[in-house]
């Protein structure tokens, strides 16, 4: 069979015809809208670029981001929470959660994984943290709506020993804060007690906020004795701290009545409450003759209290032994007036002084008693007394140097308003 010969122009034909049935053949069978844009060949849209502004869009309002720690309370409601982390950041169980500058009530103890969860009015409160292994965390201010987070202090310690005026140790003995100057305004340890049982009189004093301390030991039949002043850093031990308690010495005399000079019996005679740790030196009563012995007295200066229902409590000051084996020391009652109110009698300066960060204030002066008269005023910080440095003594140290026989005289220098002042003051009888 001969092939038949198509002309040269057929075959053109063709070819344009396949190049107009392919498109449409995609278009009929591909699913969906046209893949290019239809517009009118009549708008001005299809020709130039729109150039009129978007139509509007709502605007949504801005959301308010606080700085973490600022939110308030009425824009974040439901419970405070957060977590309580040991010294080295591991999570604490058995924290005690406190709002400390508000509801006492606002508490919560830590879970297992050391969380804890306070009600909704705890929120903006200044919280502590507590845990009977670690020193307390510092405050932080519970924000609600987010994790709070506290962490609790390693604190330091003291480790030392306590011996005998000839270096032995003793194996039994008290020791405790006489002082504290520190950060540490609330539950300062001043007044804690400890009762050591060791053979090499050996201590050890743990969780200590930082500060200067000074410790008392003392043990039956002896005069409590003092440290030096301890410097306590966080996280460190201070070590080597000795007290040497030496032998007391017996302070003897005779209790009287000051109106008729007849002997007063059961007369109560005890070292005053400016040493903590006294448990070493009881205290004894007068016998039929008001005679008394006190034993296991402190070289001094001290002071002794004597007091006896129907009379007014005496406290004698500026009392010292002088490193000998005794000292006699009588002492007068005054009868109370026809049943009259109780009272104490004492000869001083007529100050109340106290603790703080840089030294010992005087804060209270009785009227017109000699400091107010010499020109003391509450506030002024104590530098010197009688030619001693006075800057790093404890309180207990200030008030017994300032104590002393009336009609003797103590010159104190102080500072006030960044100036240092000397003031001479006349001791005299303080009824109280």
């Amino acid at each position: 069979m001969r092939a038949v010969r198509l002309p040269s122009w057929s075959l053109s034909a063709l070819a344009c015809a396949a190049m107009l049935i392919l498109p449409a053949l995609v278009w009929l069978f591909t699913p969906g809208p046209p893949r290019y844009p239809v517009a009118s060949l009549h708008s001005a849209s299809a020709l130039a670029p729109d150039l009129s502004p978007p139509a509007p869009q709502p605007v949504r309002p801005a959301r308010l981001v606080r700085p973490a720690g600022s939110a308030s309370p009425a824009e974040v409601t439901g419970p405070v929470t957060g977590v309580v982390l040991d010294p080295d950041g591991r999570l604490a169980k058995g924290a005690v959660v406190a709002c400390e500058d508000r509801d006492p009530t606002l508490t919560a103890t830590t879970d297992e994984e050391g969380r804890f969860e306070l009600p909704e009015g705890a929120a903006g409160c200044m919280a502590g943290a507590r845990h009977p292994e670690f020193l307390g965390s510092d405050r932080v201010e519970l924000v609600a709506g987010r994790s709070n987070t506290l962490q609790l202090n390693r604190g330091g310690g003291i480790e030392g020993d306590v011996v005998d005026e000839l270096r032995a140790p003793l194996a039994s003995f008290t020791v405790a804060v006489e002082s504290y100057q520190g950060p540490v305004k609330e539950g300062a340890p001043v007044g804690q007690l400890k009762t050591i049982q060791d053979p090499h009189g050996a201590f050890t004093w743990e969780k200590l906020p930082p500060g200067r301390y000074v410790l008392t030991a003392s043990t039956e039949g002896r005069p409590p004795a003092r440290s030096s002043p301890v410097e306590v850093e966080m996280g460190r031990v201070t070590a080597h701290v000795r007290i040497v308690v030496p032998r007391g010495a017996t302070l003897s005399g005779r209790v009287l009545d000051a109106s008729t000079r007849k002997p007063v019996a059961g007369a109560v005679i005890a070292l005053d409450a400016f040493t903590v740790a006294r448990q070493g030196t009881q205290p004894t009563r007068s016998d039929a003759q008001g005679a008394y012995a006190l034993e296991g007295a402190p070289p001094g200066p001290f002071s002794v209290r004597v007091s006896h229902d129907g009379y007014r409590t005496r406290t004698v000051t500026g009392l010292t032994t002088r490193g000998s084996a005794g000292a006699q020391q009588d002492i007068e009652l005054n009868p109370l007036v026809d049943g009259g109110p109780g009272g104490e009698d004492f000869a001083g300066i007529g100050a109340f002084l106290a603790p703080a960060a840089n030294g010992v204030t005087f804060v209270r002066l009785v009227s017109a008693g000699p400091a107010e008269q010499a020109g003391i005023l509450p506030g002024d910080l104590i530098q010197r007394i009688d030619g001693a440095d006075a800057s790093s003594m404890a309180v207990f140290e200030c008030m017994q140097s300032l104590r002393g026989p009336e009609g003797s005289r103590v010159t104190v220098q102080v500072e006030r308003a960044g100036k240092r002042l000397d003031v001479t003051i006349q001791r005299r009888a303080i009824t109280l």
